[in-house]
This record gives structure tokens, sequence and C-alpha cells, in this order.
């Protein structure tokens, strides 16, 4: 039993590092997405009115 479980250890962390990397990539881009897309929501605090009444 052990020498299997030694056999796929090292099978597991590659796996898992993999794994890792993909999900960072993943949210990473997710991120720069997110990033991107704020600047062209209004907030109603950013709003200048069309006419002014000075």
């Amino acid at each position: 039993m052990t020498e299997v479980l030694s056999a796929l250890i090292p099978s597991v962390v590659v796996a898992g590092a993999v794994v890792y990397g993909i999900v960072k990539l993943v949210r990473s881009d997710a991120a720069g997405l997110r990033t991107a897309r704020e600047p062209l929501e209004k907030s109603p605090d950013s709003e200048v009115p069309e006419n002014p009444q000075s």
C-alpha cells in the first residue's frame, strides 16, 4: 500500500500545482476585466448636470 501511495504522491503534487496555477491565472484575468469595466459605470456622485443653473 505504501508503495502505491509513494508512487502517486509526485503526480498529486504536480496536479495540485497545475490547478493552483490555473486558478490564479483565471482570478487575475477576471480581476483585470473587473477593473477595466469600472470606469465605464457611472456613479451618482460623479454625474455633472447638463444645464447648470448658475
